[in-house]
């Protein structure tokens, strides 16, 4: 889904912020491991498909771990710092933890600008 497409549909405007911060949260995965940047399978049209879509990310579904044990959070950090202070990282996939999801969940939602039109969002985190 392009910026421009979000625009266009102005029931996803909230999710404007949250897009662009996961965007920026998830930079830089994909030269680690391709299939993990930020990927939308099919058309986006309502808040809960978005909604879905987000949490149901690839990466999420991972716990991915550096050489000291230390396991990567979007929430707290870009993975670029993660990559940063990591000389070894993994990609284990332990599938979709409902707890972990849940927290996703949470992070984009408090992420959105539920206030404001197009125009004024703001990144949040």
């Amino acid at each position: 889904m392009t910026e421009n497409e979000l625009i266009a549909n102005r029931e996803l405007w909230p999710f404007i912020p949250a897009l662009a911060e996961i965007k920026r949260r998830l930079s830089g995965i994909e030269s680690e491991c391709e299939p993990l940047g930020l990927y939308f399978d099919k058309e986006i049209s309502t808040e809960e498909e978005m909604l879905v879509a987000l949490i149901s990310q690839k990466a999420f579904a991972l716990d991915i771990t550096n050489e000291h044990g230390t396991i990567w959070d979007v929430r707290l950090e870009p993975f670029s710092e993660f990559k940063a202070r990591s000389t070894r990282i993994s990609f284990p996939f332990t599938g979709y933890n409902p707890d972990k999801q849940q927290q996703i969940s949470s992070w984009i939602i408090e992420l959105c600008n539920w206030e404001g039109g197009v125009l004024s969002g703001i990144t949040r985190h």
